[in-house]
């Protein structure tokens, strides 16, 4: 690549989304808002213009003022709607329209369907979090996932490349080894990063601690699935000189909330890609706190504002968490969940 005549268009793209991303969430309440408003209002005209099960299951209509009245979505009925249904239609703009989910399974089952421009969205949400928190792309990455597909040898090899903005990566099936060997290999392989369930890691830490295996150092350890626990920040702050930083994923929509920067407890959501709500047991909006008052966590309701293909309006994620305004942890304008549980 000869820079700047012969820049491939996909890196300019992926640099343009992952600015994008991060002005927004730093462009304050109201701009957020604002922004947020018009393209839920492009979202719902179209499900009501152009996908008949959505315009049924809204009622013919909807009315932004009174939101709250919208039926929340649970996980049964979004896969009622997509082995009835399958996928909704795109807008001609977002592109081709796949399946996606566990291998082998029927989507309605454990999948779902996303748009190119919704993938693009998703993979350079993440890359735009490689920049909040001070990480070199091009660095080295492993990742342990029970998703990876099966290999031969030690794990599968990802070429560094310019075009998608990632160093090497060595993906890993969790299921063909067990918790010493990934111990092992990890301490071999000796990534900067490291892509990872917290749940599942922090028990092979402990078992290798146990058995006085030698470990790897890391910089940072990237945890999704599960909730990341303090004990599991401080083993790796003690054993591995890593920090942990949390990604809050919803398999059908990608990525809600990003761990701060600054703090450990507190993850801003993706204001870019959806809105998150927190409600109570009858369905209702939390009460925001008062100053100097803790907020009250419920059930967290996600609607992802450019997921055309599998429509996600107040769907409920299972997970509970509490909802702050501002970050607590760096004072940015920017809605943040604290106390979060993923009921996995």
């Amino acid at each position: 690549m000869t820079w700047p005549n012969e820049i491939q268009g996909a890196s300019v793209q992926r640099a343009v989304d992952a600015q994008a991303f991060l002005a927004l969430e730093h462009s304050g309440r109201d701009a957020i808002q604002q922004w947020q408003t018009a393209h839920l209002t492009t979202l719902i005209q179209w499900l009501l213009n152009q996908v008949p099960w959505w315009r049924e299951r809204l009622g013919g209509r909807v009315d932004l003022h009174q939101w709250h009245t919208v039926a929340v979505l649970s996980r049964f009925e979004l896969r009622k709607m997509l082995v009835l249904h399958g996928a909704g239609p795109v807008p001609k703009e977002h592109g081709a329209v796949a399946a996606r989910g566990v291998a082998g399974m029927q989507v309605g089952a454990s999948g779902h369907f996303l748009s190119e421009f919704t993938q693009r969205l998703i993979n350079h949400a993440y890359y735009a979090d490689h920049q909040r928190q001070g990480r070199n792309p091009y660095a080295p990455h492993a990742c342990i996932a029970d998703d990876v597909p099966l290999h031969d040898g030690d794990h599968v090899v990802i070429e560094a490349s310019l075009v998608h903005g990632s160093g090497p990566q060595a993906l890993r099936n969790f299921n063909l080894f067990n918790k010493t060997q990934h111990i092992q290999w990890l301490t071999r392989h000796s990534p900067a990063y490291l892509t990872v369930r917290p749940d599942w890691f922090e028990v092979a830490l402990v078992h290798a601690a146990a058995r006085k295996e030698p470990l790897a150092e890391i910089q940072q350890i990237l945890t999704y699935g599960a909730t990341a626990t303090d004990s599991l920040r401080r083993k790796a702050r003690q054993w591995l000189g890593a920090s942990v930083r949390h990604r809050y994923v919803c398999p059908e929509c990608g990525p809600l909330a990003f761990q701060c920067p600054r703090s450990d407890a507190h993850l801003h959501v993706t204001v870019g890609s959806v809105i998150l709500e927190v409600v109570d047991a009858q369905g209702q909006l939390v009460p925001d706190a008062k100053a100097g008052e803790k907020p009250m966590t419920g059930r967290v309701l996600v609607t992802a504002l450019h997921q055309y293909a599998t429509p996600l309006v107040r769907y409920d994620t299972g997970d509970t968490a509490a909802l702050h305004p501002n970050c607590p942890g760096c004072g940015l304008e920017v809605p943040t969940l604290s106390s979060l549980q993923q009921n996995v």
